[in-house]
């Protein structure tokens, strides 16, 4: 395995592309949230990296699902059988300014800017409807993100609040979308736990999505916690591979006149997946990593259940 912190860095940067949680696929208005299960499984999920620099990725992201019930969208409307396709890439930076903060302290500035496409077909009343749109996605930015390390550089543990706002492309009644129309306010803790004599590292990432109401369509989508893991091992230098879970618990009701009549239409998931990673030297100062992941959802309620593949590419200035 290399060097830990070479490693906790390559990490790092991949992280900067995952934090951001996608405006599409997911119980919520139209069953879509910021969170695809497994959006943050990988190593280094707990890691702000101590070395100050720019931590730079591009992230693609790749989904497919179908609701097994009714979903609710603009408002009073109804769709029946939604099934969606949806890709977006992500451009994400972490800043990590030059600070002497005390006791293994670091502090980063995070943020992402998302582009997508969605296409979904359903019964609306007595018609079928296929709608499709692509444009800006949810624009996010963490201006809180505090990250702590032990002095073997081996265990790490983060503290982060992303604020998503509404940028994307939404219009009411609209069947596709790309953003939610509503902000999210998302604090979260991290951990990772380094191996290094055994190439492994044990990663897990926990947060919990706060949204205000849609305001165009009086829709309430109450608030969610999820969870990350990650266990991943190098095999080589440059070459790893590992297993990823994400489990979503919505602990509060939905707010409107359909979650009232169901209950409060509370979503859940499962996702379970294998994932890959190759860092490639390209100069004795310049490495990028590039990572893949697939999350399939094998238990859902109140939600789309699919696949999601993440194709990740990153590295540091």
């Amino acid at each position: 395995m290399p060097a830990p912190k070479a490693y906790m860095l390559a990490a790092s940067a991949v992280v900067a592309a995952s934090f951001l949680c996608l405006d599409k696929a997911r119980a919520t208005e139209a069953v879509a949230g910021r969170y695809i299960p497994g959006a943050f499984a990988g190593p280094g999920a707990g890691i702000v990296p101590p070395t100050p620099g720019f931590y730079w990725a591009v992230s693609n992201i790749y989904y497919h699902g179908e609701a097994g019930s009714d979903v609710p969208f603009g408002g009073s409307s109804i769709a029946v059988g939604l099934e969606a396709d949806i890709w977006a890439t992500i451009f994400g930076g972490l800043y990590v300014p030059d600070w002497d903060l005390p006791g293994n302290w670091t502090y980063g500035f995070q943020a992402a800017i998302p582009v997508g496409w969605t296409g979904a077909t359903a019964t609306v009343g007595p018609f079928d409807a296929d709608d499709e749109v692509a444009g800006l996605g949810d624009i996010a930015f963490a201006p809180i993100m505090l990250g702590w390390h032990n002095d073997a550089l081996n265990t790490f543990f983060s503290t982060s609040l992303t604020i998503t706002a509404p940028t994307g492309t939404w219009e009411e009644g609209e069947l596709a979308f790309v953003g939610l129309n509503y902000w999210t306010f998302t604090p979260a803790i991290g951990f990772t736990r380094l191996v290094p004599e055994h190439g492994l590292d044990f990663s897990a990432k926990l947060g919990i999505d706060i949204n205000t109401e849609n305001q165009d369509t009086d829709y309430y989508s109450g608030a969610t916690a999820h969870l990350d893991l990650a266990v991943t091992k190098s095999v080589t230098e440059n070459f790893s591979v590992g297993a990823l879970a994400g489990f979503l618990y919505q602990f509060e009701d939905d707010d409107s006149t359909f979650a009232d009549a169901r209950d409060g239409f509370r979503g859940r998931s499962i996702a379970i997946g294998p994932y890959l990673s190759y860092k490639a030297k390209l100069s004795e100062e310049t490495e990028v990593s590039l990572s893949l992941k697939w999350l399939h959802e094998v238990e859902v309620e109140n939600r789309m259940k699919g696949d999601a593949i993440f194709l990740d590419i990153s590295g540091k200035f």
